[in-house]
C-alpha cells in the first residue's frame, strides 16, 4: 500500500528524520530509481503512457528501499511517495493480513507528517493506493507439473469469453488483460479506480518435500500460472492520516470484492473462498 504526495514534497532533511526513526526495525537500505507519479483524473479520457524516459540528476534525490534484517518488510520513501511491501520470504508461507499492514502503514505515515510538520511542509495526499498480486494456477496445471501451456483464461475471469467449439482458432498461448472501473464515492461522484492486469508468468513447480525451506532447490520445470493484479487509487478527502486510512480502506473494500466478483465459481471453490474474505484469511 501507498501515499502519493505531489512532487518534491519530501526533501532531504525528511527523509534523514524518517530513515532515523526506522533504522532499529529496518537496518538494511538500497538506492532505487524513482517510480513514476501516478493520476486518476476524471474530466475526459486518460491517455494511457506505456513507457517513460527518466533522466536523473546528480542532486535529484532517489527511492531509498528500507528492509528489515529478514528482507521481508519493505519500505520504500521518495519525494513523492511512500510504499510499504510485504515479500514473501519462504515459498507457500501466508502473508500477513489486511489488519496488520495497514497498522503498520499508519505507523509510519503518522511519522513521516511528525517529519514534514517539524519543518514546516505541507503534506496534502494525492492518492491512497492498495495492491494485491495474486500468482494464480489453474487447479489442472496445479496437480500436473509437467503442463506446458497456459490454461484457458475464461477459467479464471469471468469476464473472459471460453472459446466456441467451432472456432477456427486453437486456444490461445496465453493473455493478456488490462481493465478499470471507476470508484464512487457516496454521492456517486468518482473518487478513485480499481485496475485489473493479468499477465502469463511462470512459477518453479513445487518441492514435493513436506517442508520447504529456504535452502531448498526447486527443480528447473516451470509451471505456466497468470499474475492477477488488482490496483486501487482513491483520492482522500483531506490530508490527515484518518482521511489517507479512509480512502485505502474503500480501495481495499473494491480491491477484495473485485477479486471475489471477477473470478470464477470454480477458482473460488480451488482457492476455498469465502464471500467477501481475502484469499487465505481466517
Amino acid at each position: 500500500m501507498a501515499a502519493q504526495f505531489p512532487a518534491d514534497t519530501i526533501d532531504l532533511e525528511v527523509y534523514g528524520r524518517f530513515a532515523g526513526a526506522v533504522r532499529g526495525a529496518l537496518p538494511r537500505r538500497s538506492r532505487q530509481t524513482v517510480v513514476p507519479r501516478n493520476e486518476e483524473t476524471f474530466d475526459g479520457r486518460q491517455a494511457q503512457a506505456s513507457f517513460e524516459i527518466r533522466l536523473e540528476g546528480p542532486t535529484d534525490l532517489p527511492r531509498i528501499m528500507f528492509e528489515s534484517e529478514s528482507r521481508v518488510e519493505v519500505v520504500q520513501l521518495q519525494p513523492h511517495r511512500l510504499t510499504v511491501n510485504w515479500r514473501e520470504a519462504i515459498p507457500g508461507e501466508p502473508y500477513p493480513r489486511y489488519k496488520a499492514v495497514r497498522k503498520r502503514f499508519r505507523d509510519l505515515l503518522k511519522l513521516l507528517f511528525d517529519a514534514l510538520d517539524e519543518v514546516g511542509q505541507p503534506h496534502p495526499v494525492e492518492l491512497s493506493e492498495v495492491t494485491y498480486v495474486n500468482p494464480v494456477e489453474y487447479p489442472d496445471n496445479a496437480a500436473d507439473d509437467s503442463v506446458t501451456t497456459h490454461p484457458d483464461l475464461a477459467n479464471i475471469i469471468n469476464r473472459v469469453k471460453k472459446r466456441p467449439a467451432s472456432a477456427f482458432l486453437p486456444e490461445a498461448e496465453d493473455a493478456v488483460l488490462h481493465v478499470r472501473w471507476r470508484i464512487p464515492d457516496k454521492t456517486g461522484a468518482p473518487v478513485g479506480r480499481l485496475h485489473l492486469s493479468v499477465e502469463p508468468g511462470l512459477r518453479p513447480s513445487r518441492v514435493k518435500s513436506p517442508t520447504l525451506t529456504l535452502a531448498d532447490v526447486a527443480p528447473p520445470e516451470l509451471t505456466p500460472i497468470y499474475l492477477v493484479q488488482l490496483m486501487a487509487r482513491v483520492m482522500p478527502g483531506s490530508d490527515t492520516v484518518d482521511s489517507t486510512m479512509k480512502a485505502l480502506d474503500l480501495g481495499h473494500e473494491w480491491v477484495v470484492l473485485g477479486f471475489e466478483d471477477l473470478t470464477t465459481p470454480e477458482m473460488h471453490e480451488y482457492w476455498g473462498l469465502r464471500k467477501g474474505k481475502e484469499r487465505g484469511s481466517p
